[in-house]
């Protein structure tokens, strides 16, 4: 890794400290954020492809010996940080995923479109990514605990990330807001299967999925 120049970084805020120290449990959430700071993220936008080819943070995300991909350990742990707002995702038209520390001062960034793609000769601005899983859950389920991220992680692994979304949504919708009742949606659609057509097809990995899982996301968040 090599870190941003000293003349293009402001350096971590006290406040993202504290939060860092009173919020993240997870060793690898912590060391992507350290990792997006260190490449210069608390002043401009550090692209996802660079964090995940990243040598030093791939041998981190491995230090435990754990035999899952370092590359995906660190994808989730990046979706964690954004979920808690610990870091910022912004997301170009060509749907790369941009990354920046979650100050006051980058989310007031953000939300003006101040964030642009770095070394492009017209100005592209890149505006703030609709939260994953995470934030879903956090926002209309309740507190994201370590165990209840360990059980959304498992769950991503488990089934297609859409279906997540949907008994998500099914709960929000009988105000059943609970993981053991979202688990009980999910265990019964794995054991019985869906029963529309329009499910299964939204299932499928096509290029259509993504955009699909967007508009589905958006029924569900709650808007300031």
């Amino acid at each position: 890794m090599q870190p941003a120049p000293n003349n293009e970084r402001r350096g971590i805020s006290a406040q993202l400290l504290l939060e860092l120290v009173r919020e993240v449990w997870n060793p690898i959430e912590l060391k992507v954020v350290l990792a997006v700071a260190a490449l210069g993220g608390d002043s401009g936008p550090v692209s996802e492809r660079d964090l995940l080819a990243d040598a030093d943070l791939l041998a981190g995300a491995r230090a435990d010996g754990s035999a899952r991909a370092a590359e995906e350990r660190a994808r989730e742990a990046l979706g964690a940080a954004v979920a808690r707002g610990v870091l910022i995702c912004l997301s170009a038209e060509d749907d790369e995923r941009w990354y920046v520390t979650g100050s006051e001062a980058n989310r007031r960034r953000a939300h003006q479109g101040a964030f642009t793609v770095p070394d492009l000769p017209q100005p592209t601005p890149l505006p703030i990514e609709r939260p994953g899983i995470y934030a879903l859950y956090e926002q209309n389920i309740g507190l994201l605990s370590p165990l209840i991220a360990d059980r959304l992680a498992d769950a991503l692994l488990r089934y297609p990330e859409v279906w997540i979304v949907d008994a998500i949504g099914e709960a929000v919708a009988y105000n059943r807001r609970s993981w053991r009742y979202i688990e009980r949606i999910l265990d019964n659609w794995a054991t019985e299967g869906r029963s529309d057509e329009t499910h299964r097809r939204n299932h499928e990995v096509d290029g259509s999925s993504r955009e699909t899982l967007r508009d589905k996301y958006s029924k569900y968040l709650r808007r300031e």
